[in-house]
């Protein structure tokens, strides 16, 4: 049960990663436009790849469930 919640929690986290790169892409925070696509990126890709993961380890756990 804890780890079905840490799986939720991590998810939740990547995708406010995902909308705070969007933002930053969309925002005048940073002047730079290089470094805004450099930063944007990097938070796109880190939040994209944690989602990827949290959902592939998740169906493994299903499968896992179902051998037992």
């Amino acid at each position: 049960m804890e780890a079905k919640q840490k799986n939720r929690l991590l998810k939740i986290l990547y995708i406010l990663l995902i909308v705070a790169g969007c933002v930053l892409a969309c925002g005048d925070i940073i002047s730079n436009d290089y470094l805004k696509v450099a930063i944007v990126l990097v938070t796109i890709c880190i939040g994209l790849f944690g989602i990827m993961k949290s959902l592939g380890s998740s169906s493994q756990e299903n499968t896992n469930k179902e051998d037992i």
